[in-house]
Formats: structure tokens, sequence, C-alpha cells
């Protein structure tokens, strides 16, 4: 009995395969943003560096999915072409061949499997800095409890300097990780520029890009970026439960396989039943080639998020990114300066086209908090209400900047 990797695509899913892999590029297709109609917000969201808001053609691939999954279920978790398709809209979107694609559960899950593959350890040195990604900084301190060498750049001026990030590359470090845009501070790294410096100094760059990708362009061919890591639920505009994991072809050599499954066979033969060959009883098998689905895709990813992503990323494609970041830059520059009129102190820079705008000033209370929610203005308010983050993407316009400064002027 031999066992190996298949697709099975009865004829109702190849028709939903077919109908789903342009919808979302077909519904935002030369059209003016905002994209205001194509969201179901029932009032001013700025709130999308937490969760963006599905849209109107990721709402109907899960509906898609689901009829599929209803309707043929003896096929639709055996195909692998909606992943497929996905892997390669994404390697699209980065500027990435699909074969440097994994897809995993997660972002966080994407760069702990990188370190772990890389067999990082007692007397290695890794160099992240403060405006990482939180959960990431506290992954890296437990780290250092086992004996790893963990240096973590402060920041300058609500920046990180290069200067700072290179002499903390010391002799023996191994990974530089850093997150692209900052979650908390909006603050964005020249890639290219940080990457550099990795390399000249013979260690390996991770990125976190959850922050980035589908907000701001990104080329990791031209950055030289040796891994990055992107969950869907944010400037992807899609579900939580899979991350696209990119692993720059040269840097595989520096990764061993740290988790064993099914979707890394080529094949597998039992020597368990009669009609089997003889052989030892665990049975033998092949693994694929090494690639960065090989080494990390283990076992069945999420299709509905897959499916989701698919339809999510040919919107994003559809609009272009680049006429994202241009419809953001007058929303935040306008948030960057009536913020300061108000007494707030810019985390971001003002200079950064980031799609994060946050802000900070001591003396805020209650009542703020009180009147965006009453207004129904969502934004991310920190526990003390000293610290606010906006988030505009394209169904906002300017009306809902406004909207947002007359809550918070008190």
């Amino acid at each position: 009995m031999n066992i190996s990797r298949r697709s099975l695509i009865g004829s109702t899913l190849a028709a939903s395969l077919l109908s789903g892999a342009n919808a979302g590029a077909a519904l935002a297709q030369g059209r003016a943003l905002p994209l205001k109609s194509d969201f179901n917000l029932g009032g001013v969201y700025l709130d999308s560096a937490s969760g963006h808001p599905l849209s109107l053609p990721v709402l109907r691939a899960m509906q898609n999915y689901i009829s599929v999954r209803f309707g043929e279920p003896e096929h639709s978790w055996h195909t692998t072409e909606v992943r497929d398709q996905a892997a390669a809209l994404f390697a699209r979107l980065i500027n990435a061949a699909p074969t440097d694609i994994a897809i995993v559960p997660s972002t966080m899950i994407g760069e702990n499997l990188i370190g772990a593959s890389m067999g990082i350890g007692k007397g290695d040195r890794i160099v992240t800095d403060a405006f990482h990604y939180w959960a990431s900084l506290a992954k890296y301190g437990e780290m250092r409890k086992d004996g790893v060498d963990v240096a973590v750049v402060a920041p300058r001026g609500n920046r990180m300097m290069p200067a700072d990030v290179e002499a903390a590359i010391t002799a023996g470090t191994r990974l530089v990780a850093v997150s692209l845009v900052a979650s908390h501070s909006g603050f964005m790294h020249d890639l290219k520029q940080l990457c550099d410096i990795a390399h000249h100094r013979g260690a390996l760059i991770y990125a976190d890009i959850i922050q980035a990708a589908g907000a701001v362009p990104i080329d990791v061919k031209a950055s030289g970026v040796d891994f990055a890591c992107c969950g869907g639920h944010k400037w992807l505009q899609a579900d939580r439960g899979a991350a696209f994991l990119y692993v720059r072809p040269e840097a595989l050599p520096h990764l061993r396989r740290v988790q064993t499954g099914w979707l890394q066979l080529k094949d597998y033969q039992y020597h368990a039943f009669p009609n089997d060959p003889p052989g030892p009883p665990e049975g033998s098998w092949q693994m694929l080639p090494d690639s960065a689905a090989s080494l990390f895709e283990v076992s069945t990813w999420s299709h509905s998020a897959v499916w989701c992503l698919r339809a999510s990323i040919s919107y994003i494609l559809a609009i272009g990114v680049d006429r994202i970041a241009a419809h953001r830059r007058p929303l935040t520059s306008r948030l960057q300066a009536a913020m300061r009129d108000l007494g707030y102190v810019a985390l971001t820079p003002p200079e950064q086209n980031s799609p994060i705008a946050a802000f900070a000033r001591r003396d805020i209370d209650q009542r703020i908090v009180e009147r965006c929610r009453s207004r129904r203005i969502a934004v991310s308010i920190g526990d003390n209400a000293d610290y606010i983050r906006v988030s505009p993407s394209v169904f906002n316009d300017g009306d809902d900047i406004e909207l947002f400064l007359e809550a918070v002027h008190v």
C-alpha cells in the first residue's frame, strides 16, 4: 500500500477553484479609493493594525469554501490548488518565487520555527530591538535564560539607528530579528540597509512583516532579507489561522528540519498489510527535497484561512500597494499635524509613510476612550489612555480622520 501526496478535485470544487481565483481582483479593478462599500463598517474603523475588516471578496471566498466543504467533503481537504494559488499571490506581493513560501499557522510560530531550525542555542548571539513585537521580545528573553546571548537595541528619538544595530552585531551573532514596521510605534526600518549590515557581519536576518505586507511595498529580493513571516488578519485583510513564511533560497543550507509530517513526504510505503512488500514495520518513505514548504509545512493548513487569503491578496494586488500607500499618506499627514497641535507626541516618524500613526500624551483621561466608544470610532488606546494608535486603510477617508480628531480634542 503506497501513499503519496495527491490532489483530488470534484466537479463542484473545480468550478469553485476557477470562479474564486480572481474574485477579489474583479471587484477592486479600476475603482477609486476609498472603497467603503466593499466593507461592512458600522462606524469609523481606524484600527486595521489590530485586525483588518473582511471585504466582500473574502466573505464570498469563505461562503464558497463552506459550500464546497459541505457539498464535496471527500475532495475539499485534499486539494493543494488554493494553497498554491495563495502562496503564488503572496510571492508576487513581496517579489518572491512561490517555491520560497511556506504556509504556517501564525507569524509567531514562523519566527519560532526559524530560530529552532537554525539550531540557535547556548553561546549563540541574537540581536533584536525594543520595537520588535512584544511577544518576540519575551521569546528572546526566555532564550537568554537558556544561555543565548541576546542584545536588544534601544531607540533614540523614537527611531532605531542603523549604527546602533550594527554595533550590536558582534562575533557569534547568528540572527538579527526585527519587525519591519513596529506594531506599537509604527517605526519602519530600511530593510535593505539592515540586511546589508547584518550580512556584512556574517549574520542572517528575520523580519516580521505582518504590519507591512499589503500596506507598504516590499521587495524581498531587493532587500536581501533571509526570512520573513506574515499572518493574514492584519494588512493582508484575511483571517487568522495561516501565515506566509518566506525563506531566501541562499539561506536554506542554514536550516534543518525540526518537525516532520505528511506534507514533507514524497511517498510512504507500508510493510504491515497482507499485500505489502517486505520491509521494516515502520514503513519506508522518501522526504521531499528541501524547500521552504518541505521544511516548515508539517500537516494540514487552515483551508478556510487560505481560501480567504487567496481572495484578499487578489483584491490588494488589483488595487496596488503603491496606490494603497499613496491613499493613506494624506490621512496620516493630517493626523501628524493635528495631533501635534493638540499636544500629542508623535511616536511614528512623520517622514515615514507607515500604515500606523501612533501618539502619546501624559494627561489623556478616560473621556477620550468614552468619546471614541460613543461615536463608534475604533482605534487602539493604551490601558492608561496615554497612547493612541491610528491605522487607516483602503476604506478610510478624510472625514474619518476629522471625526477622530474631534473625538480626541478634549
